[in-house]
């Protein structure tokens, strides 16, 4: 009855955060009610007080849940198979709760016009999601959304490390779903003073919270991860060719 709770349970997780990630998309372009520039416009000044806020609350709940202090205390009041499952399912609920209480601030700040022009930034802004997705591969799509600590348990193989890829889009960007991110933010043709509030709020807590991650990276991985460091741009593609042999394989953490 426990393992199957725990396989529904995940279920569960990867459902609503993949599905939150669904609804981010359709609210950034506007395509549901809910959408980031849709609604009676309020007060700007409060409606900007607010939305700060409620990116700040997410912001912060998120990145504290990500840290290993936090994870060590956590699963003693959790099973530690569905930590990863409930970080997920955490992520998810708050990520679609920041959609629903979104003030829109529909004041048109910059609008590209031309039909190439739109075309290019909307295909941009799928490109954003289009990274996410592919970089979550090449780290382990399944340990990333926590589907696979519990799939291990319900086989009872023992759990592993996540591990730490420096291959394919890694081998370019030591982070390149935070590069995702930031594309899918400011890839748009329509920005109004809401998404830019949004854009900026998430692009300053991704530079802010970027070092803190690495830190962690450090600690966990040691020297490997310097090296990897000072080989590989943080966000931006370098193109340069490797000097030496390019590392291929994956290290755990």
């Amino acid at each position: 009855m426990k393992k199957c709770f725990f396989g529904l349970y995940a279920l569960l997780a990867y459902g609503v955060g993949f599905s939150s990630l669904l609804a981010l998309m359709a609210f950034l372009l506007n395509l549901m009610p809910l959408g980031i520039d849709k609604g009676t416009a309020g007060n700007e000044m409060f409606a900007t007080f607010a939305n700060t806020l409620l990116l700040m609350a997410y912001f912060a709940l998120h990145s504290v849940m990500a840290r290993p202090a936090f994870k060590a205390r956590w699963t003693r009041l959790i099973p530690p198979v569905l930590e990863r499952s409930t970080y997920v399912l955490v992520s998810g609920l708050t990520l679609v709760g920041v959609i629903a209480l979104w003030q829109p601030l529909p004041l048109m700040l910059w609008q590209a016009e031309a039909g190439w022009l739109r075309g290019l930034l909307y295909g941009l802004h799928g490109a954003g999601w289009v990274i996410m997705v592919l970089a979550t591969f090449h780290i382990n799509h399944l340990d990333f959304f926590g589907l696979g600590p519990v799939w291990r348990h319900l086989r009872r193989q023992p759990p592993r490390q996540a591990p730490f890829s420096a291959r394919y889009l890694y081998g370019l960007v030591r982070h390149p779903i935070s590069l995702g991110w930031m594309v899918v933010f400011w890839a748009t043709p329509d920005v109004t003073l809401g998404h830019a509030l949004m854009a900026t709020l998430a692009t300053a807590y991704i530079l802010v919270i970027t070092p803190v991650e690495e830190r962690d990276l450090k600690q966990a991985i040691g020297p490997a991860y310097h090296t990897y460091r000072e080989r590989v741009p943080a966000f931006i593609p370098s193109f340069r060719l490797p000097r030496g042999k390019t590392e291929s394989r994956q290290t755990q953490i």
